[in-house]
């Protein structure tokens, strides 16, 4: 086995169902909220338009009294970024669609507050995440159950006795969500169709597998599965109460910092880590910022991801206002007043979320204006009187609105909501307003690995972020909130942050253990945190138990931390190894350096060491990946089967994690 063999091939790995597509959909209108609901389950649900259903419940609170007899049905979920939420309430629409059934959605991270020995009916979504586990949130829930990702179905892993079957009395069905551009396409979901199976529990019908967000799969699902709960409303037992909404009464709003809530903390570094000097592509822009955690109570561990909440570019705002402003009956659109989204979080001096909010500040806040949904195209479709716009949109349109519908995909790729808006203005300006927003989607937080150790700073926290600047259509186009922060927050400013733990990516429980942490570019940042971690215990004393493999272009332009790490190596603190791919005729990268030391990296793994990936996953966590087969292979003298599964079992252990995104 030749290095050539592996060098080239891109091995792509792990965040499934994750980072790379943040954009998702939301169906529901804007929200109503009942204080008397407490905090955890404020988030309630407008009755959708008449026209969507017959014989549609006029639900508004997400927890009530059914006021008659009709059989209940569980719609679980389990979401890292808020996509199988929105299928939830799509779900849950259905549901009450139909005479007889009452839906209910709530999330795993809620799992405590239910009664399965009450619930009949149960349908499921949930993502993968990371490394093919399930939402971060969710996961206590699969720990509750048993519900083990890293099990292999064919050694009978979670088999039990008819005793342990404590789901028998269920009935459900799984809609798993994911990404088939990572290796572990909807595992998790695939474990909890799996394990409810084990628990006794009926399946409705099979598992289905979804590409990511996919609506044309999903919708089909919704419709398939309607039908086949109403087919069990005969067997089932009605009920004219619900004990979640008693739940949710005595439910206390959590006064902690999170998702829905976020702390406002001060910046209080902001340093250039890169040399910029016009060279167009070779520049590299890459800021250390530094939160001042204050007395906010946050926590996290070396491997937790810091969550920032951004805001869309004030000038792309405003281009979009003047393209909506035909939408609003009268007075300015920025200063229109409509329902403020429920995704939206409480604002720093809020209380709660105000009922209603300026469209200039939804559009701000709460819309991902970078992502074109091909929901709006349809509705432009459907409502234009442009003749050429309809052809076009026709022929767009004609494979449907899937991932199979390349041409689709690669439009919306191509095109920000501005962009269509633009395109179609003379239909826009027909059309309503409420019709426009539901087909736009949610801007959400986006995840940094944390670069800082509370050990090490204790009252702080850091991330390492480079700037996003792109040409779409002839003018430049900004990462939303690499931007932000790289343009328009400076020192003392306030950013609404919180802490997103990451319990897959976590150093050794002793300090002893030697590591192997391999993080190009802003891939180094975790590592950073855990070099930090381990200098405050005390635990730098052997280079060869903390090994750092780190690439970048250019040694003088985009070494990141450059001194620090070059300090760390002198005292013999770490092993510093380096690549830089742009410094030399022949490019080098960190897994060519990894080929190169194969017999040291198969030491600190033959004696139990662990081996960190963060980065790229398009290109280089898979070429290291094959670079480990290949050194497992000739150094631990096995079979490329075997070498393959020595890494897997490497990966059940936590001895082999990834943190890496396309």
């Amino acid at each position: 086995m030749s290095l050539s063999k592996f060098m080239p091939s891109p091995f792509k790995l792990a965040l499934a169902g994750g980072a790379a597509f943040l954009a998702y959909r939301y169906f529901a209108g804007g929200p109503q909220y009942d204080p008397s609901l407490g905090g955890r389950f404020e988030d309630l649900v407008e009755a959708p338009p008449e026209a969507l259903f017959t014989n549609t419940k006029k639900k508004v609170e997400r927890f009530v009294f059914p006021g008659s007899s009709v059989v209940p049905v569980l719609i679980f979920y389990g979401t890292e970024y808020g996509l199988s939420r929105e299928v939830a309430v799509k779900i849950e629409e259905k549901v009450n669609s139909i005479d007889g059934l009452w839906g209910r959605v709530v999330d795993m991270e809620e799992h405590d507050m239910l009664e399965m020995d009450r619930e009949q009916i149960v349908l499921i979504v949930t993502s993968t995440y990371g490394d093919g586990v399930p939402p971060t949130t969710a996961r206590p829930y699969y720990d509750l159950i048993g519900a083990d990702v890293m099990a292999d179905p064919a050694d009978g892993a979670g088999l039990v006795d008819d005793a342990a079957k404590i789901y028998s009395h269920l009935k459900y069905s799984v809609l798993a969500l994911g990404d088939s551009a990572y290796p572990y396409f909807c595992r998790a979901g695939r474990t909890m169709d799996r394990r409810w199976e084990q628990l006794g529990a009926q399946r409705i019908m099979p598992i289905v597998e979804v590409d990511q967000e996919d609506w044309a799969v999903m919708d089909a699902w919704i419709e398939k599965v309607g039908s086949h709960v109403a087919g069990l409303k005969a067997s089932a037992v009605p009920r004219d109460d619900d004990y979640l909404h008693e739940k949710a009464l005595v439910a206390s709003a959590s006064n902690g910092f999170g998702r829905k809530r976020p702390y406002y903390a001060r910046l209080g570094v902001k340093s250039l880590l890169t040399k910029i000097n016009g060279t167009g592509s070779e520049d590299k822009e890459t800021i250390h910022f530094e939160f001042e955690l204050g007395d906010s109570g946050l926590t996290f561990t070396v491997g937790d991801a810091l969550a920032l909440q951004p805001t869309n570019c004030p000038d792309e705002v405003r281009a979009l206002l003047k393209l909506m402003a035909p939408l609003v009956s009268s007075g300015s659109a920025d200063q229109h007043k409509i329902g403020t989204p429920s995704w939206h979080y409480i604002e720093d001096g809020q209380e709660d979320r105000p009922a209603k909010m300026a469209l200039g500040d939804a559009l701000s806040k709460c819309y991902d204006i970078h992502n074109l949904k091909p929901e709006l195209l349809q509705l432009i479709k459907d409502k234009t009187k442009d003749s050429k716009h309809r052809q076009f949109l026709e022929s767009l349109l004609a494979a449907g609105t899937g991932k199979t519908n390349q041409p689709l995909q690669d439009y919306l790729y191509n095109h920000h909501l501005v962009d269509a808006l633009q395109q179609f203005k003379n239909t826009i300006s027909h059309l309503r307003l409420d019709d426009v927003l539901s087909r736009v989607s949610r801007l959400l937080p986006r995840y940094y690995s944390i670069s800082s150790s509370l050990k090490h700073s204790p009252t702080t926290v850091s991330v390492t972020i480079a700037v996003v600047r792109y040409t779409l259509h002839s003018t430049v186009r900004k990462g939303v909130t690499s931007t932000m922060l790289a343009d328009r927050i400076k020192e003392g400013d306030r950013v609404p942050i919180f802490v997103n733990p990451n319990p897959d990516f976590r150093l050794p429980a002793s300090a002893d253990t030697p590591i192997i942490m391999v993080g190009p570019g802003t891939g180094l940042a975790p590592f950073r945190a855990f070099i930090q971690e381990r200098e405050a215990l005390g635990a730098l004393t052997d280079p060869a138990l903390n090994v750092l493999y780190f690439g970048c272009r250019h040694k003088e332009k985009d070494f990141l931390y450059k001194e620090a790490l070059e300090r760390l190596h002198e005292e013999r603190k770490i092993e510093l190894i380096t690549a830089f791919s742009r410094d030399q005729q022949k490019k080098v990268y960190v897994q060519n350096r990894i080929a190169e030391n194969a017999e040291a990296v198969w030491r600190t793994l033959s004696a139990g060491g662990h081996i960190y990936i963060c980065g790229d996953a398009a290109h280089m966590a898979g070429d290291v990946h094959q670079a480990l087969v290949y050194i497992a292979h000739t150094h631990g003298s096995m079979s490329e089967h075997d070498a393959a599964h020595f890494l897997e079992k490497m990966e059940k252990d936590k001895r082999y994690q990834k943190d890496v995104w396309f």
